[in-house]
């Protein structure tokens, strides 16, 4: 069989992945194996304009897709990666990495000086604490392997991202495919299924069950398994915020999602609940507040054991399973009674009556002013079509919006729920277009991380790029200066006063010439965001609410 080099070689195997959208970012380290993907039939190539923004839209789409994969350069090209790929870490979504690197002459080893090769970096070690698997390849033969054992670990067992540094000598080197290492698997993530026996007698014999969706379902893909088992046993069930958008809202056993600032409605329901069962749920410091679940047993169903027996709760019954084998326990699960509709029902639907809504009026001259973000997002909602992508940004407006929107059949709500960095939205919603080509996809963002990944902008003109954003702008840092007030702390750098300068939005808009449209007070509401949403191009809603607009926490109820 004829050679090909070790760069011609990564490309045939991610072709042979099916990832068909590749990010990459130029560079001296990496141009070999870029070269050979702008050769290839089966890849199209794009180019963000900021590392971090590249990291971001591929842990988006692979969110979407299943798997992403995104090229950069040594030294700074991969630092640059290391919010994106954290990201995927704590959010646990398959991805995987390429690093370029200096050739293997100049790396610097245990050599005790600082740098020998021009941007030389570390990659492997920058990245281990983040990734499931980071490798800096040693010879050209061990390539098969190492792609293999990458690819296996960032999609087996609980998924995540992977790193993989490759020397600028190791990329030009030949090799015979047919001759490589491969790589066998050693089913490190088996079957278990330990405690399953007493999950149907403990569910069967609570009077307040509650079911409570996590992330897990989302990327174990188990979000429509597990909406058909609340259905058939009638399960009263609550969400957290990665989980939120798998069913409707208006479905007449969802009641909210928990934590200090969800719903009010989920909060009060799990104090009141006596048996609560998880379903990949991480137990954050943003759910485990004093008051969750203080009259129930938790039966916790995770695939990572560390999450059952370290997290900041303890439950009483911990099942260590991967849920796509906990969906096929079959007998297991007719064993669970479906719940007739009982005061238990009646008292949950009262709850969601009275405080599911999460809202603060502003005054008939505020309302003259200044825009209510809980009633804009609300409103945004009902006018957003079905299959649409929303995608969230970090503090105050993320905060409004899972508060505020009600999502339909099929949306899907995204965000670095575990990392939660600013400038998120918009590069994630660039992966997340690319993914979902033909549905709506509209990123909400603050003023202030608006301007993290503003570069994009260009690309998104560029590309031509129909990414519909929308900025919420309280000309602050809300979510900080929020928190300084509640300590009693003096706030700094979170207002003009203290050293923060918002962005003037229309001139940012206009010198990237991308649609903008400005929502000053609530008088245009209706018309304004319909005519955002029906736009066929990239668009700037421009959404101005007042400074000190509250935002609404449920830690002591």
């Amino acid at each position: 069989m004829k050679k090909i080099s070790v760069a011609k070689f990564i490309v045939k195997k991610v072709e042979g992945w099916g990832v068909k959208d590749v990010p990459i970012f130029q560079g001296g380290a990496i141009m070999n194996v870029l070269s050979e993907i702008g050769k290839s039939k089966k890849i199209k190539f794009y180019c963000p304009n900021h590392e971090q923004a590249l990291a971001m839209a591929v842990d988006a789409y692979a969110r979407l897709n299943g798997f992403g994969v995104g090229f950069v350069t040594s030294g700074p090209g991969g630092t640059n990666l290391l919010t994106g790929v954290a990201c995927s870490y704590y959010d646990s979504i398959p991805c995987m990495f390429f690093t370029g690197q200096v050739g293997q002459f100049h790396i610097t080893g245990k050599r005790k000086v600082r740098q020998r090769g021009f941007q030389e970096t570390d990659n492997v070690s920058i990245f281990k604490p983040v990734t499931k698997f980071s490798y800096q390849i040693k010879t050209p033969e061990e390539i098969d392997y190492i792609l293999d054992k990458a690819y296996y670990e960032a999609t087996t067992g609980r998924p995540g991202p992977v790193l993989i540094d490759i020397p600028f000598n190791i990329q030009n080197a030949l090799i015979n495919p047919k001759k490589l290492k491969k790589f066998m698997p050693k089913n490190n993530y088996g079957s278990k299924r330990n405690n399953l026996t007493n999950l149907s007698t403990l569910i069967n014999s609570a009077k307040k069950p509650l079911f409570i969706a996590g992330g897990g379902l989302r990327v174990s893909s188990q979000n429509k398994n597990f909406v058909n088992l609340i259905n058939k046993k009638n399960i009263p069930f609550i969400t957290t915020w990665p989980a939120q958008d798998i069913i409707e809202s208006k479905n007449k056993l969802y009641f909210g999602s928990v934590g200090r600032h969800a719903h009010l409605s989920a909060c009060k329901i799990s104090q009141e609940a006596d048996l609560i069962v998880t379903f990949g749920v991480r137990f954050s410091p943003k759910i485990a507040t004093e008051l969750f679940a203080k009259k129930a047993k938790i039966i916790s169903i995770d695939i990572d054991n560390a999450e059952l027996t370290q997290g900041l709760i303890n439950p009483n019954l911990k099942i260590n399973c991967d849920l796509k084998k906990f969906f096929k326990e079959k007998k297991l699960l007719l064993k669970i009674k479906k719940i007739p509709q009982n005061d238990w029902h009646k008292n949950c639907h009262n709850k969601k009556s009275n405080f599911y809504e999460n809202n603060q009026e502003l005054s008939s001259n505020e309302r003259k002013k200044f825009v209510n973000p809980y009633s804009f997002i609300k409103k945004l909602s009902l006018f957003t079509p079905d299959k649409s992508v929303l995608l969230t940004d970090a503090g105050c407006n993320l905060t409004y919006f899972m508060q505020s929107f009600l999502s339909k059949k099929n949306q899907r709500i995204i965000s670095a729920w575990g990392n939660s960095p600013m400038g998120y939205s918009v590069a994630a919603g660039i992966g997340a277009q690319i993914a979902s080509k033909k549905n709506n996809v509209i990123s909400l963002i603050g003023d202030g991380s608006f301007l993290i990944n503003v570069q994009e902008l260009n690309f998104i003109k560029f590309y031509k790029i129909p990414l519909k954003i929308v900025v919420i702008d309280n000309k602050i840092y809300g979510n900080t200066k929020i928190g300084c007030e509640a300590y009693k702390i003096k706030s700094v750098g979170n207002d003009k006063a203290t050293g923060y300068y918002p962005p003037e939005i229309s001139k940012i808009a206009k010198s990237f010439d991308i649609k903008y449209l400005y929502l000053k007070n609530e008088s245009l509401q209706n018309s304004l965001i319909k005519k955002f949403i029906k736009y066929k191009k990239a668009c700037i809603l421009h959404v101005n609410i007042h400074p000190d607009h509250p935002l609404i926490e449920h830690s002591n109820i």
